[in-house]
């Protein structure tokens, strides 16, 4: 079933590339007040339960005698409230008694209120007075609302003018407009303006004046509303029946809520005694439930912490006749994939009320979720919805470091393996500020909730170490949670499967979905290097800095022999100038000011890294102070105003996230030098603006310092200390208790600040756009680098087959010698969608979630239930788009089963669609996969991937069709091990099962094909891999490229991006769990299929034509380049037809496969089908080692990085498990 799509891109008409104050300073009616925001799903009830600036109507549309029952003898009526707070509207049912104990509370309520009134207003003066915020000098400056975002309580992206209608705001209505009467105080009220509560009982009123009598009734209540302490109060919102949650903006529209009992026992249906135990003899307890438009959920009254969350699927059923329960009159079950909830009402209107209202949830925005979905996914397809990919992590990082800047309330994280400090941009050139903990410290310190699941590992069989990264990470910042899971305990079965999964969602609005772990040895590019030592070099143009932050390009850099000057401070990397290898390092602060003559760069560089101190500080100054008063002389011929201070910044970011700034200022002739620390953060990065030290004048030869307009700190607040000819400037700390005190006691000083809080400014961009902007405001230019600092630091640098990891707590100590073990490239495919498709991936994080948390922590309220967001209008901001994000159908699937997510079902639906989209290919079909475990009738593999692809081939075969199929592995297994070592390793049970599922055995898929009489099985299927090579100290080395992507795209149409392997641990959904997404392209460009003109969807083509590029060497940053001349002869835009499958494609992995063989005698080859063979080969020295400069002619002939998959290699050996080792004491489903 399809979903119709609610998303909206929200193509305002801003100007993208104007910097975040500007875009500020735009109108958006969107932006003013009146929601509550979602954020406060995780706060404690203290900021009122109701909207801010809407009124509260209540009015009583209906009273009867209730005749169902005797029982109520005083309070016969029934009466019908109907309330409607700006788009809320609801209903509840009261009688007498409710009015009556609800007066009483109130009074009670307001007397104590009355009485601590004077002490709490003593108590926040004294408060405001020592805690108040002093550092803004002028009025009004840095003074930010007291919530965990700096504009929280302004309207969401999808609240707008329309909306407000909706709300009862009018579109120029002011804050003040908007707080009526609900602004008044207790005092504001008199009290003769509060009607009386009528006293006397309804069985004592003639029904003829009930009328009259609802009208008293519902004027107390009115008048009551208006009352804040009376308003805000609990009593009142149990009345009303609404909670904290009722008006949260995002969570969907508000149906129905109330107390209820819930049976004890949580989802366990007890039968025979124990039933009788449960329902007669243990306490039933108190709940408050509530119904969302996707989910039903309850919470415990006494702490307001939600205690279960039951989302609709397609087994959510009210009285399910499944269940073997006598239904009583006043209880209802209602019961999902994953819970039974026994619950019990007052009474049994009550009960049937919610029946009723549950039904008619489910029929209007809850039915999608009953529906059974295409391949049995937990998820409809999505329309309209927005993709990108991503190839290798280097971009993919680069995405997400942005997106994680500009989160505004969540972060979900699920992952196999997270390792805290890897770093989302490379080069390191801002030190620590892009590694991800500092980039998830400073995202919780800004207010935003992070919660992650990491895979708990079997510590005897995985190094993975997930105890150190939950540590690490939840020390970061209380607002980051961590679970691991699954608990590996006799009888639960989890043993051997793990969490797959690599998700990261953002706001529930972004979703990262794919192959790409945030863990060590993932970070990539297009070049696949396979060295990485280290040594930084320089363009010979300019000098720049890798520990503080690049100097912006404003398009003035400075030329060789150009006359400019540059204070920085850098970490020297000590040269072998034999080798070219870094030996050593050293840190020196200098002033550099090249002459004019002196035009050689690299000479610079030289006498730069020569020099060995460090300059004294008098230097240091004295140079200084020169520049400044030659900025002060240009200042006066240009007619400026010579009084004005002038200032020098410098800045460089620090592990934590705050940055060190050194000012130079000078102020009437006296020069000072500034130090300080301040947070860097985007509020930080408003009002702290770093100064281009590097930029020129218009003339290119007299550098100019940065003019500030307000005057410079002198006097009493600081102290300065001679220093030469310049003075050393120190601020006395300032932040004493008396200071504060005396500072905030200035006239209107509270009361501005209050005002400031609960007054956001109206002439804001939407939040998105304003952080986009900010975020391109902060980009370092990197122009000024040849190379970099190492790329892969510490345990970075990986080569799985030569040693597995070690010590991963140790982040940056190396644990391969890269002297003389070149990395192992890694190869991975990533994507991001947005909108439904997004909210679909945070529906499934939040049911893990939930699942682990009720298994785990159900009742440590540190760790929160997830509540999901409703699907109602949702606006995309196109500020989130990369330059390759298309419009395309989404439907995420998964594998999944109880002991993952708690759900009574095996859901497989990311093999249910490779199947069918094999089955149904017309073209072609393009694999990338880590794995390639699949076998055809064999009681050892179950999933039937290679039985599809092998009926297809048939039908092709026979009905002469071309079909092509194009199937990418790694060449060996990531494992450590050595294949031609005598003791086995999980290297060899892994290749083993791959080669029985390729072209091995009765079972395998060449062999089927063969017996079915299918001729040249090459023209139909090829089996290839990805090696590349370099040189390392002047020795050429090569190595394979790790495919470690889970893709397949189907006749440029359709494509699977994911976590899912091929084999049985992903496939079989009751393994491991996997999440996957189908992208369906439904726009098209023009294209070929076999020589005729072919529709090719967007998404689907250009990823694959990407992909082909780099593997045969033909983007401009290849590594190896293919030459123009063979580079025009490939056309990857028809992959089917023979010119190019036959002539290019298999023809090129065959010649690029021999000139490895002979250059560097590599293995796996098909060369060598024995032990003994592989002996032998590696026996011989290679022509890389006795005769280097043909080796490097012949391997000048490498076309890109694609090779032949060996299919028959150690085809005359059993490589399965032996008993003696310890694979062959596992079960053979670990490995397949």
């Amino acid at each position: 079933m399809e979903a119709p799509s609610s998303v909206a891109v929200d193509d305002a008409s801003f100007d993208y590339s104007a910097g975040g104050d500007e875009l500020a300073n735009k109108s958006t009616p969107r932006r003013r007040r009146g929601y509550i925001p979602y954020s406060t799903i995780y706060e404690r009830q203290k900021g009122g339960y109701w909207v801010p600036g809407l009124q509260v109507e209540a009015t009583i549309v209906h009273v009867e005698r209730d005749v169902s029952s005797s029982y109520h003898i005083l309070n016969p009526f029934i009466y019908t409230i109907e309330l409607e707070h700006g788009r809320y509207k609801w209903r509840t049912i009261k009688r007498y008694k409710d009015f009556s104990a609800l007066s009483s509370r109130l009074l009670a309520h307001r007397t104590a209120e009355r009485i601590k009134a004077p002490v709490r207003r003593a108590r926040n003066i004294l408060e405001e007075v020592i805690e108040g915020n002093d550092d803004a000098e002028e009025e009004g400056k840095g003074e930010k609302p007291p919530h965990s975002q700096d504009n929280v309580l302004v309207r969401e992206l999808e609240f707008d003018e329309s909306d407000e209608r909706e709300n009862g705001l009018r579109p120029d209505s002011t804050w003040d407009d908007l707080q009526g009467e609900s602004s008044k105080t207790d005092e504001d009220l008199p009290m003769s303006s509060v009607p009386y509560f009528p006293m006397v009982p309804d069985s004592m009123i003639a029904e003829e004046h009930m009328e009259e009598r609802s009208k008293k009734l519902e004027k107390w209540l009115r008048s009551m509303l208006k009352v804040p302490v009376n308003r805000e109060y609990h009593e009142m919102a149990e009345f009303l029946d609404i909670s904290r949650y009722s008006f949260i903006n995002e969570l969907g529209g508000k149906y129905k809520e109330g107390k209820v009992k819930k049976r004890p026992g949580g989802n366990k249906v007890y039968i025979g005694c124990k039933q009788f135990c449960v329902r007669w003899l243990l306490p039933w307890s108190k709940r408050w439930l509530m119904v969302k438009d996707t989910y039903v959920a309850y919470i415990n009254p006494s702490d307001e912490e939600i205690r279960l969350v039951l989302l609709f699927d397609e087994q959510f059923e009210i009285n399910s006749p499944d269940l073997a329960l006598n239904f009583r009159p006043k209880e209802m079950v209602l019961s999902n994939l994953q819970h039974v909830l026994d619950l019990r009402c007052h009474r049994e209107e009550d009960t049937q009320d919610w029946v009723d209202t549950i039904k008619r949830v489910l029929e209007e925005t809850g039915q999608i979720w009953l529906h059974r979905k295409r391949y049995n996914s937990s998820f409809p397809q999505r329309l309209n919805s927005y993709c990108q990919w991503f190839i290798d992590a280097k971009d993919c990082w680069e995405k997400v470091a942005s997106l994680i800047e500009m989160a505004r309330e969540e972060i979900f994280i699920a992952d196999w393996w997270l390792s805290p400090e890897i770093f989302l941009r490379r080069p390191m050139a801002e030190g620590n500020y892009w590694r991800l903990d500092c980039a998830l410290k400073r995202r919780a310190e800004k207010g935003i909730r992070i919660f992650i699941l990491i895979y708990k590992e079997m510590e005897m069989a995985l190094g993975l170490k997930s105890l150190y990264s939950k540590k690490h990470l939840q020390e970061l910042h209380p607002n980051i949670k961590v679970i691991r899971h699954p608990d590996h305990y006799l009888g639960s079965g989890t043993f051997f499967w793990a969490h797959h999964e690599k998700l990261l969602i953002i706001d529930q609005l972004i979703a990262f979905v794919g192959g790409i772990d945030f863990c060590y040895g993932r970070w990539d590019d297009s070049q696949h290097m396979l060295t990485d030592l280290g040594s930084v070099v320089f363009e010979p143009r300019s000098e720049q800095n890798l520990v503080e932050p690049i100097p912006k390009d404003n398009g003035k850099v400075a030329e060789d022999g150009q006359n400019w000057q540059q204070i920085h401070r850098r970490t020297e990397h000590i040269i072998d100038e034999e080798t070219g290898h870094k030996i050593g390092e050293k840190t020196t602060e200098t002033i550099s000011k090249p002459s004019a003559e002196n035009g050689d760069g690299a000479m610079r560089l030289k006498e730069a890294f020569a020099t060995p101190k460090q300059p004294k500080l008098r230097e240091v100054m004295q140079r200084a102070v020169d520049r400044v008063r030659a900025g002060r002389r240009e200042s006066a011929d240009g007619n400026r105003d010579t009084q004005t201070p002038q200032q020098m910044q410098r800045q460089r970011h620090s592990a934590d996230g705050t940055a060190e700034k050194t000012e130079i200022v000078v102020e009437n002739g006296r020069p000072m030098v500034r130090f300080s620390n301040f947070t860097s953060n985007l509020s930080a990065l408003e009002e702290h603006q770093t100064t281009d030290i590097l930029d020129t004048s218009e003339g290119g030869t007299t550098p100019t310092t940065s003019e500030t307009h307000s005057k410079a700190p002198s006097g009493p607040k600081g102290m300065t200390t001679p220093t030469g000819n310049a003075q050393v400037m120190m601020e006395p700390k300032q932040n004493t208790l008396i200071r504060r005190a005396l500072n905030n006691l200035k006239p209107e000083k509270a009361r501005r600040r209050w005002r400031l809080a609960m007054q956001p400014s109206e002439e804001t961009a939407d939040e998105y756009i304003v952080n986009y902007c900010r975020l391109q405001e902060t980009k370092v230019d990197m122009s000024g680098l040849q190379g970099a600092g190492k790329l892969w630091p510490g345990k970075d640098y990986v080569n799985f087959v030569h040693k597995d990891f070690v010590d991963v707590d140790l982040a940056f100590n190396d644990f391969i010698n890269r002297y003389d073990t070149p990395r192992m490239p890694w190869h991975d495919i990533h994507s991001v969608v947005y909108g439904s498709a997004a909210r679909d991936v945070a529906r499934h994080f939040i049911q893990r979630w939930n699942a682990a948390k009720t298994e785990k922590l159900k009742s440590d309220n540190r760790y929160p239930y997830l509540l999901p967001k409703s699907y109602n209008s949702i606006r995309v901001p196109r500020v989130l788009f990369g330059d390759n994000t298309q419009r395309v159908e989404v439907q995420v699937l998964r594998s999944c089963a109880h002991w993952s997510s708690l759900i009574d079902k095996t859901e497989d639906s990311i093999q249910q669609a490779y199947l069918s989209l094999i089955a149904n290919a017309r073209h072609y079909v393009y694999i990338e996969n880590q794995f390639f475990v699949s076998m055809i009738n064999s009681a050892d593999v179950g999933n039937e991937i290679c039985r599809v692809l092998c009926d297809r081939i048939i039908r092709a075969y026979r009905e002469k069709e071309t079909f092509r199929v194009f199937v990418l592995i790694p060449l060996l297994p990531g494992f450590e091990g050595d294949i031609g070592a005598t003791s086995y390793s999980a290297l060899l049970a892994v290749l083993h099962w791959t080669m029985l599922s390729i072209a091995k055995g009765d079972h395998s898929l060449i062999q089927n094909l063969q017996r079915a009489g299918v001729e040249n099985v090459q023209n139909y299927i090829s089996f290839c891999s990805l090696r590349t090579h370099s040189q390392l100290y002047g020795k050429s080395v090569t190595e394979l490229v790790y495919i470690h992507s889970k893709l397949m795209i189907v006749d440029d149409v359709h494509t699977i991006i994911g976590s899912a392997n091929i084999n049985d641990r992903s496939q079989a959904g009751n393994r491991d769990s996997e999440v996957c997404l189908l992208i369906t392209d439904h726009e098209f460009v023009d294209g070929r299929m076999n020589g005729q003109p072919f529709r090719a969807g967007k998404f689907a083509s250009s990823l694959r034509m990407r992909l082909m590029r780099e593997h045969l060497g033909l983007l401009e940053q290849s590594l190896p380049k293919t030459s123009p001349e063979r580079a025009a002869e490939i056309d990857v835009i028809d992959p089917t037809c023979p010119s190019f499958y036959e002539d290019q494609w298999c023809q090129i992995a065959a010649s690029n496969s021999r000139i490895y063989e002979e250059v560097f005698r590599v293995y796996p080859t098909n060369l060598v089908k024995s032990f003994e063979e592989l002996v032998s080969w590696r026996a011989e020295r290679t022509m890389a080692e006795e005769e280097p400069e043909k080796a490097r002619e012949r391997l000048r002939q490498l076309v890109g990085l694609l090779v032949e998959f060996p299919i028959h290699f150690l085809r005359h050996e059993n490589l399965s498990p032996t008993f003696a080792s310890k694979e062959g004491l596992v079960p053979t489903s670990v490995f397949t």
